[in-house]
């Protein structure tokens, strides 16, 4: 019965949460608001214009921002289906976005991330026994420096998106930003918590198959 009394409470939240883009919706403390247009000269020109002209900011139960994100007016989506992925129609090297960091953070695998501009390229988590446990399904977004990827319309190889995300990390591993299936489409963007405390901003991204409700952890590591 208290378990039932608890979801009913979260349920009630939710469904209370404002879903206008130009306010806020909360969680724990956390928001998310609407913010204008990168004018930010370390992102390549042809970047900026692959955006939409506003983007979301997530800030924290003390009012700072933990970061600001951009996605792209339209990302590439073929038809496909791979094991174990949320979003398979999704290209490997695919443009996503570009994300803000004001200050340093750490990505989903812990490593510590600077301060700055960084974009987003969709990549799936290798099926290997050194990723076994990492994460309940294989997508994510990897982190490059917005002053080496310049060319949104490009789809990166593998090995170069490999290469240019561990650029972004300073270690010899990329960084990875988990991705999933939003909990609902609806009242986005807004910031949910799961079981294990992980801040993840939902929000909905533009495709060529039409839009997608995804879930970006932005704060949390896996358990792997």
């Amino acid at each position: 019965m208290r378990l039932f009394f608890v979801f009913i409470l979260l349920f009630t939240s939710l469904a209370f949460a404002n879903s206008n883009y130009s306010k806020t919706a909360r969680n724990n403390g956390y928001k998310v608001e609407s913010t204008g247009e990168l004018k930010e000269a370390k992102a390549a020109e042809a970047v900026r214009a692959a955006l939409e002209p506003k983007g979301v900011r997530v800030i924290n139960d003390k009012g700072k921002t933990v970061c600001e994100v951009w996605f792209s007016r339209e990302i590439p989506a073929i038809k496909n289906e791979v094991p174990g992925a949320s979003f398979g129609q999704i290209p490997e090297g695919s443009f996503i976005g570009v994300i803000n960091f004001p200050a340093n953070t750490s990505d989903y695998r812990g490593q510590g991330i600077k301060a700055g501009l960084y974009t987003l390229r969709f990549a799936l988590i290798l099926q290997d026994g050194n990723h076994l446990g990492a994460s309940p399904m294989r997508d994510f977004f990897l982190l490059c420096p917005a002053g080496e990827d310049k060319d949104p319309a490009i789809q990166l190889k593998t090995e170069d998106l490999l290469k240019m995300s561990r650029s972004a990390s300073g270690s010899g591993h990329p960084t990875p930003w988990f991705v999933g299936q939003a909990t609902s489409d609806k009242d986005l963007p807004k910031i949910v918590k799961n079981e294990h405390e992980h801040v993840i901003l939902e929000t909905k991204v533009s495709t060529k198959s039409g839009p997608l409700a995804i879930g970006l952890v932005v704060i949390g590591r896996t358990e792997g």
